[in-house]
Formats: C-alpha cells, sequence, structure tokens
C-alpha cells in the first residue's frame, strides 16, 4: 500500500485501511514477543524467526508448506531456516521420500522454545485483554477465526470460493461432509 495513499486518507480524516491497522498490530505483537525471549536469553531471535515458527506443524514440515503457508518462495525462506539451525531451533534433513525437499525438524532446543514463546504470547494475549476488555478481546478474536482468520478457515474459504460459492456461506460440497 502507497504512504500517499494512507496519508491521504488520515488527513482527510478517513479511517486507517483495516489493512494498515491488522499490520501494525501484528508487528506489535511480535516486537514484544521477540524482546521477551530476547530477555529470556533468546539473543538471535527476531520476528522473521516468530513467523517462521509460527508455521511449523509439530513433527517434521516441509519446507516447501512452510513457503506456502507464508506466501512466499522457498528460496525467501532458507535463509531464515539457515539461521534458526545455526542457532540449534531447527534440523534441516533431506526427505528421502521428495528429492529435492528439505524437512523441517525442530529441535529438543526449539522445541522448548516453542513452549516459552507460547507462554509469552499467552502473557502478551492477557495484557491486551486487560488494555481492551474481555468483551472486546472475545468479540475481536472471534470475528478473527470466523471463517478467514485461522490457516483452517483460510483453506476452507479458498475451496468454497473455488467452488463458486457465495463469500461466507459453506459450498454444497461442504455442506454434505458436516
Amino acid at each position: 500500500m502507497s504512504r500517499k495513499l494512507t496519508t491521504s486518507a488520515a488527513r482527510e480524516g478517513l479511517p486507517e485501511p483495516l489493512t494498515v491497522l491488522l499490520g501494525a498490530a501484528s508487528q506489535s505483537v511480535l516486537r514484544t514477543l521477540a524482546s521477551r525471549l530476547r530477555a529470556r536469553g533468546y539473543d538471535s531471535i527476531t520476528e522473521a524467526h516468530l513467523i517462521l515458527f509460527g508455521n511449523l506443524d509439530c513433527g517434521a514440515t516441509h519446507a516447501a508448506q512452510i513457503a506456502q503457508r507464508m506466501q512466499v518462495s522457498r528460496q525467501a525462506i532458507s535463509k531464515t531456516l539457515r539461521e534458526l539451525e545455526a542457532s540449534g531451533f531447527l534440523r534441516l534433513e533431506d526427505d528421502p521420500d521428495r528429492r529435492n525437499q528439505k524437512l523441517v525438524i525442530m529441535t529438543e532446543y526449539g522445541s522448548q522454545f516453542a513452549v516459552e514463546a507460547r507462554d509469552d504470547l499467552r502473557g502478551i494475549e492477557a495484557e491486551i485483554t486487560y488494555r481492551i476488555g474481555a468483551d472486546a478481546m472475545a468479540a475481536l478474536r472471534g470475528a478473527l477465526e470466523e471463517g478467514w482468520g485461522t490457516r483452517s478457515g483460510a483453506i476452507e474459504r479458498s475451496q468454497r470460493e473455488a467452488e463458486g460459492a457465495e463469500p461466507g456461506r459453506p459450498s454444497e460440497r461442504t455442506r454434505r461432509h458436516r
């Protein structure tokens, strides 16, 4: 989004675009989380590392899956994966079943980090709840989880759209399988 568009909107008294507000909120949470984790001794952790960690599955994940979830190329995440491997959070292994595919496997150190990061994130969410109130937090969470705010919801929504369903309504195929 251009700076001119957002500056112009603010100058004209229009509300900030939702994408700007959501992005700023996300960046604030990531900065706070990274800062707290660095204070715990995870000195090398960055916001980019946290975003990648948020796209890992328990067990092994293919690097290509992570890239797809993050909507970037495999080449774009390779540097971040190498940094996390060098810091001991992850192991990268060749997939014996898929040529040219790398498996991303969390180490014990990475698993401990993930537990601590989840604890810190719960604390940050509790602080946000205190700041905006429990009802507002419940409404915010509900709105963001409503079929497009979660990874599974986004997948379901894209399937509905591909099948020609109206936005916000399940497709005929989805209704049959419920």
